[in-house]
């Protein structure tokens, strides 16, 4: 496989956000205008709902062009377009599997940025910022085979929130275990599994998943399904037992209350139980249709006091140390 590109540089002083020429898909016109850099100027190349065909890409191509630029005031919309569009790219033909893999990569990468910003304490510095970028370039590397992207574009296209919790989980996930000094490819592997921990929920009816209320009796099953559903959905992508483990071990509790299984203690590996903390953490502090997102200290005295037994009180310890700006990384 052909090696994932860095990101493109960002400038922080610039009021213009570089964007790929890939990441804008030619039968998608976007709601946002788009610049060329001469310097340190940005001329308009095309304007809000223009889409970029493949004569003015041939264009682009012919100059060397391979960047351009949105205004960075402009960033939600290229964020709620690359929602509306981005499976449709991975599961359509018309892109290259290169292509594919470079603009999953990037979109991962901008949603890594974004959780480090604006969740994560400000004593993350910039080398962890570029650390958590890297794990996320080895981990999605596993993912951009065939049938690696097929699946996450399955799963955007079925629920985008899904697939965009599993890069938090991942982020969170790599946070800890980094911080236990944990050896790099377990590392990768966990974030492999944290980034697809939800995936069986591709097999539950999005009318459940987007539920504003109280599950029925039997639609809580179908939930409680999911991480054996998603285990072999992922049959086809080889992954590794710690990779799987993440997946189907994610519900579990310490105290054994937790599905599929009911294991409990040690019986639970650690990469999973960091994975079902992180998990619970960020839907926590994430809008969800049936509840409000609530503050990072809320949420953790929420899984201290009103979901206790569920976790690993050391792992929870260290995490609210890491989340309080602790250079344990």
């Amino acid at each position: 496989m052909t090696p994932l590109p860095p990101p493109p540089a960002r400038d922080p002083a610039s009021d213009y956000q570089p964007i790929p020429v890939g990441h804008l898909f030619s039968h998608a016109p976007g709601d946002f205008e788009i610049y060329l850099r001469h310097g340190d100027k940005h001329t308009l190349f095309a304007p809000s709902g223009e889409a970029l065909t493949p004569d003015r890409r041939g264009l682009l191509e012919d100059h060397g062009v391979r960047v351009v630029y949105i205004h960075r005031e402009e960033r939600d919309r290229y964020r709620r377009y690359m929602r509306r569009h981005l499976a449709g790219a991975l599961l359509g033909p018309e892109m290259p599997a290169a292509e594919k893999a470079a603009v999953f990569y990037h979109n991962c990468c901008d949603i890594v940025r974004d959780l480090i910003r604006d969740k994560l304490p400000q004593g993350v510095s910039d080398m962890h910022g570029r650390l958590f970028v890297a794990y996320a370039r080895d981990s999605v590397a596993f993912l951009c085979t065939e049938a690696g992207l097929s699946r996450m574009g399955s799963l955007m296209a079925h629920d985008y929130e899904v697939y965009s919790h599993g890069v938090h989980v991942f982020v969170y996930t790599v946070f800890l275990l980094k911080s236990l000094g944990l050896p790099s490819p377990a590392i990768v592997q966990a974030g492999v599994g944290a980034l697809l921990h939800d995936s069986g929920k591709e097999a539950v009816d999005a009318s459940i998943l987007k539920k504003p209320g109280r599950l029925a009796p039997e639609e809580f099953l179908a939930i409680r399904e999911h991480p054996a559903r998603g285990v072999r959905l992922c049959r086809a992508l080889s992954l590794s037992r710690l990779a799987e483990e993440c997946i189907l071990m994610h519900h579990e509790k310490l105290d054994g209350t937790g599905y599929p299984r009911g294991l409990a203690g040690a019986d639970i590996p650690l990469h999973a139980r960091v994975v079902s903390l992180a998990d619970v953490y960020d839907a926590l502090t994430s809008r969800r249709v049936y509840a409000d997102a609530v503050r990072p200290f809320e949420a953790l005295r929420i899984m201290r006091h009103e979901m206790a037994g569920s976790f690993d009180l050391e792992l929870y310890k260290r995490f609210v140390m890491l989340l309080s700006g602790a250079a344990l990384l």
